[in-house]
């Protein structure tokens, strides 16, 4: 150990320093209080409390269990600060050290896995060039489990690609690195969901390497990286992370399969066209012009890893470097400062010294005295990545003191003039149930159960589904962005509010109401027609997502911006806008009647088709309109197939009333 450090005491200084700059900067900022940059990172200080308190998946006091912790190592690993007392502001300084201290690690293991195949020097330059990463700095100053995870996720592909190297491996439970890889197949995933790539990755080694009996560790990879999802069924009876519903593309209700190929590849194009060149979003931490080296980079790592007879080495630093493809599969992966690609940046450093090798072999045929290029070539990537250094850790310091005037502050406040009992509706939901001690409704799902699906469908459908809860499982308060609420009947009397202007903010102005839920339940009976107390045979509630799967109700081309909630006098309801077309089913019988209730901009015809035959038409003219159509004496009675056709302009469907014949 000690001569370990003596090799790599230069890295460490300079992590030592980056450390030291940005927690300084931060307290300059934030005046001596201790501040992480995300609000999600009070979300694994929330956890590590419960894992700390052995209720592991209790996201605040009263809740139901949830797999709202993304990373279920990253807050075990937190836990035990509760244990010597270390609390409030002060577990940040917990996560500090351990982010730095991953920091350090990483730029080492860049230095390992890149020494068999770059000169010593270049080597070096690649470790240089990790540390200088504005991106890497910033996320170690997060408080989030990324740079934990980059060092997991290079270390898996080093120690995979030595244990290939061995001419003969030994019985797998005889040999270290072997014992070693099937740790990382379970920590790995523990700490990130893409860690499962690395359990996939080992089972093929395995079964390309061993032989005869020893075939049956081929199995065990996979039954540790499904040791997380197993975790999560017995805690909350979910196989999967509430963070996985609300971001990962497949499950969005509005994208069918060739429609998420379609983002997956416009979000590469995005990475590999925009952020991976230094613009927009990344432009604080990726040089200007970037992304012709990092084409180049791949590429010169094969060729790199041939010269050097290295195959399996190189395959695995290429591996780990495209893993930066697995977040294109997110809804998006702009989100917090790019911090789901950066964990995957060390491998394109080693990379990127591949490509200052190939430069430099390039100049020594045509100068043999200037063979030593190479290393000029490394220092000015680790130059670029340096000049960009100070606006990162710029960054840190605004981005912490804005969690901390708004998200902070308002939890600070909850816990001092909210009721211990009150239940608080919030979209940012780390710091807010992290310092007020209150219990939490998230309204985004991540930390409540039962609450992404609605989020992704919709405020319409948001509202719609707060009809169906009890009184007393609905917050007593909210402390929300309105404009990300997006349901301001609920919101109630004012009470206080926390502006501050950043980006790292999902608004400038965070509000606190009481809550009002006299706008539920307003409309569930049509209140614009007579319907002559007609009994109710079945209603269809548009943007309900329980109505609508009962009844068979068709998207078509329907978005996320189209669900809605629509007012009108005092009646408030939930629909879905853009309608053409409708296909669904409904309990008709003869002789009764349909109401339609839509919202129109003009006089819009509703063609109606019973089981594909004509049942008759209506018009609507108002904002928010209801109409009546008698249904035919000769319609089949019972459940029935329905289209309905739209002209000349679409509508916003809020719902349909089947009725009897009297």
């Amino acid at each position: 150990m000690r001569q370990w450090l003596l090799r790599r005491w230069p890295l460490w200084a300079i992590v030592a320093a980056l450390a030291w700059t940005a927690v300084a900067e931060v307290l300059d900022r934030t005046g001596g209080i201790a501040s992480v940059p995300l609000d999600d990172a009070y979300i694994h200080f929330q956890f590590a409390r419960a894992f700390a308190n052995f209720t592991p998946f209790v996201y605040s006091p009263g809740a139901a269990p949830v797999g709202g912790a993304t990373s279920l190592l990253w807050p075990a690993a937190l836990a035990p600060a509760f244990w010597l007392g270390i609390n409030d502001v002060q577990i940040v300084w917990f996560a500090w050290l351990l982010g730095f201290l991953c920091l350090g690690l990483v730029a080492c293991e860049v230095l390992a896995i890149a020494r068999e195949i770059l000169s010593p020097l270049v080597a070096f330059g690649a470790a240089l060039a990790t540390l200088c990463f504005g991106g890497l700095t910033w996320l170690a100053a997060s408080g989030m489990e990324a740079v934990p995870f980059a060092w997991l996720w290079l270390r898996s592909f080093r120690r995979l690609a030595e244990w290939c190297e061995d001419e003969q491996p030994l019985p797998l439970h005889r040999s270290p690195r072997g014992r070693e890889l099937l740790l990382l197949c379970l920590v790995t995933p523990l700490m990130r969901p893409e860690g499962e790539l690395v359990p996939l990755c080992v089972a093929c080694a395995f079964g390309f390497r061993l032989r005869g009996r020893q075939l049956t560790w081929v199995s065990a990879p996979i039954v540790l990286a499904l040791l997380p999802r197993l975790c999560l069924w017995l805690g909350t009876g979910s196989l999967s992370s509430t963070t996985t519903l609300v971001k990962w593309l497949p499950h969005n209700p509005y994208l069918d399969a060739g429609e998420v190929v379609a983002q997956v590849v416009a979000n590469l194009r995005l990475l590999h066209g925009t952020l991976l060149n230094g613009e927009l979003w990344s432009a604080t931490v990726v040089p200007e012009g970037g992304a012709v080296l990092a084409l180049a980079a791949l590429p010169s790592l094969v060729l790199q890893s041939h010269r050097k007879r290295r195959y399996l080495r190189g395959g695995a630093i290429l591996v780990a470097a495209l893993g930066i493809w697995l977040p294109a599969t997110y809804d998006t992966f702009l989100w917090n400062r790019l911090r789901y690609l950066w964990p995957f940046a060390p491998a394109w450093c080693v990379a990127l010294g591949a490509l200052c090798e190939v430069m430099g072999d390039m100049v020594a045929r045509f100068k043999p005295a200037f063979g030593g290029v190479r290393v000029l070539f490394s220092g000015v990537i680790v130059g670029a990545f340096a000049a960009k250094l100070p606006y990162a850790i710029a960054d840190v310091a605004e981005s912490a003191a804005a969690i901390q005037a708004q998200q902070v502050s308002l939890g600070r406040w909850a816990r001092r003039n909210l009721p211990e009992r009150a239940r608080v509706g919030v979209n940012d939901t780390g710091a807010i149930a992290y310092f007020s001690g209150r219990q939490t409704f998230d309204i985004v799902g991540l930390t409540t159960p039962g609450e992404a699906e609605h989020w992704l469908a919709g405020p319409g459908s948001r509202f719609e589904h707060y009809e169906r809860l009890p009184r007393r499982a609905l917050p007593t308060h909210f402390l929300v962005y309105p404009e990300w609420f997006a349901i301001d009947p609920l919101l109630g009397e004012y009470l206080t509010e926390r502006s501050v202007n950043a980006s790292i903010l999902g608004g400038t102005t965070m509000v606190a109401h009481k809550a009002d839920y006299r706008a539920l339940m307003s409309a569930e009976r049509p209140v614009l027609v007579d319907v002559h107390g007609r009994k109710l045979l079945d209603r269809l509630d548009v943007a309900d997502l329980v109505s609508e799967s009962e009844h068979d109700y068709q998207l078509l081309q329907a978005e996320q911006q189209q669900n809605r909630i629509f007012r009108y006098d005092r009646w408030t309801d939930g629909g879905r806008a853009g309608r053409t077309r409708e296909l669904f089913r409904l309990r008709l019988e003869p002789g009764g009647m349909l109401v339609v209730r839509a919202a129109v901009e003009r006089p819009t015809r509703f063609a109606v088709y019973a089981s594909g035959e004509p049942a008759g038409s209506v018009e609507l003219v108002g904002p928010w309109d209801e109409a009546v159509l008698n249904l035919p004496l000769d319609l089949t009675p019972g459940i029935t197939d329905v289209r309905i056709e739209v002209h000349p302009a679409s509508a916003a469907i809020l719902g349909y009333w089947s009725l009897g014949a009297s």
